[in-house]
């Protein structure tokens, strides 16, 4: 005979799982949140520091120039390194400078009668830089390769580092600048003013700071802009999707993830893009981060040249977080009116 539960009191499965869900309301919420934080920390020191000690050239733009017989044979050495260059002739010199100076290629390998000359351009990526001279010393048999800097870097900043110390405040400053307009403002065309008062004033000064720390040339102005654009793409986006209740909140979360550790790490400002592993090397230069610096490096040191798309990038997220800040919202944010 079954044996009966006493009127009242709840079988022995109901009160094994209410003790279950009582257990678990007891977690403190400051633990939930610590050991979150601490993981996205691990993740993080993950993402920064996984890149560089597995950097290799992948498909590098290299340019090669000089008599056909001489370039062949420059090129059948250059083959034997499974996908690490990715070849471009030129007639000569001059056009292989002129590609270079183009950002075409990263640099280039002129074959003449006294052996082989390089070119390369320090000024888009010191670490490629240094990888041309090491293939290039390979190519010249022991003897010595002249080598020529056709667009140095930056006399203060020899090593390309400050685009990275540029870059990892702005990225996170910009993160929070979204979430804490979303939180603290309701009128969805303030949230838009008060992130595009944020970039201004950021992309101003920033590059104020830059040109007087010499980490970058150029127009003062083309830059402040750059900086600007990448500002205001993020905090747009980022407000946008953290007013949209619970669901947005999440995304916002996300976001920041990407950007944290796919984005900083694979914008090319620590390691070139060309010499990063996947996924870095695949989603980096479509994030605001590595469209930034590919901007800053072309209206930096080469006038411009290369720009379009980076900037195209920039404006597409800007437009983005744009759209989200103005759709409606859910919640106590939707009675708030423009």
């Amino acid at each position: 005979m079954r044996q009966q539960t006493p009127a009242g009191l709840p079988d022995e499965p109901g009160r094994q799982a209410g003790q279950h869900e009582h257990g678990l309301s007891r977690v403190p919420l400051g633990a939930v949140v610590a050991v979150g934080i601490a993981c996205v920390q691990l993740l993080f020191v993950f993402s920064l520091g996984y890149p560089p000690l597995h950097a290799a050239p992948h498909e590098v733009p290299v340019g090669i120039a000089g008599p056909a017989p001489a370039v062949a044979q420059v090129q059948g050495q250059l083959a034997g390194q499974s996908h690490a260059y990715d070849l471009h002739r030129y007639a000569d010199q001059a056009a292989a400078r002129a590609g270079i100076e183009n950002r075409q290629v990263y640099g280039a390998i002129v074959v003449t009668p006294s052996g082989p000359r390089l070119l390369v351009a320090s000024a888009a990526s010191p670490v490629i830089a240094g990888v041309l001279r090491a293939q290039a010393a390979r190519l010249g048999g022991g003897r010595p390769v002249p080598v020529t800097d056709v667009v140095p870097a930056a006399p203060a900043d020899p090593n390309g580092t400050g685009s990275l110390t540029t870059l990892l405040p702005l990225v996170l400053i910009s993160l929070a600048l979204g979430i804490a307009v979303a939180l603290v403002e309701r009128r969805r065309i303030l949230r838009l003013g008060w992130v595009a008062l944020a970039a201004a004033i950021a992309g101003l000064g920033v590059a104020w700071i830059a040109h007087a720390m010499g980490t970058f040339g150029g127009s003062y102005w083309d830059i402040a802009a750059v900086l600007g654009l990448l500002v205001f793409g993020i905090g747009a986006t980022s407000a946008g999707l953290t007013q949209i209740a619970a669901v947005g909140r999440g995304l916002a979360a996300l976001l920041a993830l990407l950007m944290l550790n796919i984005g900083i790490p694979g914008a090319g400002a620590l390691v070139p893009v060309p010499l990063l592993a996947q996924p870095w090397r695949a989603i980096g230069p479509y994030l605001p981060p590595g469209a930034a610096v590919n901007a800053m490096r072309g209206v930096g040191f080469f006038h411009g040249a290369a720009t379009g798309a980076p900037l195209l990038l920039l404006a597409t997220w800007a437009a983005a977080g744009l759209v989200l800040v103005t759709l409606p919202t859910t919640g106590r944010a939707a009675r708030a009116r423009l």
